[in-house]
C-alpha cells in the first residue's frame, strides 16, 4: 500500500473503529430518533448516508457496487425512518463495505491517486476526493455523537475512553 493510501486507510479505519461503538448500545427507536424537533437526521439516516458515500469511494477506486443507499440516503433528506434498514443490517453492510474499501485502498497506487477528478469541494484528484470523503465521515460521526448525547447516551469519545479503561 502506498503512503497516501495508507494515510487514507487510517482515516477510514478510525471511523470503522468508531461505528460499532456508537451503534452497539442503541435501540431501533433511539437510532431513528430525529434531531431538531423532528426535522433533522437520525443516527440511522446518518449511517445510511455514510454508506452511500462509502459506495462513492469504492467507485472512485474502481470497485463500483450496487448502491442500495443512494436513493434514500444520498441527497434526499432524513425521514421518519420507517423504511430504513435495521441497525443490524446497517452494521453488517458497514462491515462489508469497510472491508471492500480497505481492499481497494491496498491495491491503489500513487499514480492512480493523482488522477484528475474534480469535485464540488475543490477536489482536484482522486486523492482529494477520498480525503474529502474521510472528512465527511468525521463530520457525520460528530453529528451521531451529538444525537447520542441528546438521547442521554455517551458520545463517541466517552465510548472510546470506556473501552480503553476496560483494556487496562
Amino acid at each position: 500500500m502506498t503512503g497516501s493510501a495508507q494515510t487514507l486507510a487510517s482515516l477510514f479505519g478510525t471511523i470503522d473503529f468508531l461505528v460499532p461503538l456508537v451503534l452497539d448500545d442503541l435501540t431501533e427507536a433511539q437510532a431513528r430518533a430525529r434531531s431538531r424537533d423532528p426535522e433533522g437526521p437520525s443516527i440511522s439516516w446518518s449511517l445510511g448516508h455514510l454508506l452511500h458515500f462509502r459506495h462513492n469511494a469504492l467507485a472512485l477506486l474502481g470497485v463500483p457496487e450496487d448502491d442500495a443507499y443512494g436513493e434514500r440516503f444520498g441527497s434526499a433528506g432524513a425521514t421518519d425512518g420507517g423504511d430504513y434498514p435495521s441497525l443490524g443490517e446497517l452494521r453488517s453492510e458497514w462491515e462489508r463495505v469497510a472491508a471492500a474499501l480497505g481492499a481497494g485502498l491496498k491495491k491503489t497506487t500513487e499514480a492512480f491517486l493523482d488522477v484528475r477528478a474534480a469535485g464540488p469541494h475543490d477536489e482536484k484528484t482522486v486523492r482529494d476526493k477520498l480525503a474529502f470523503l474521510a472528512f465527511h465521515e468525521g463530520y457525520h460521526l460528530g453529528v451521531v455523537g451529538a444525537l447520542r448525547k441528546s438521547l442521554g447516551l455517551p458520545g463517541p469519545a466517552e465510548r472510546v475512553m470506556a473501552r480503553q479503561a476496560e483494556i487496562k
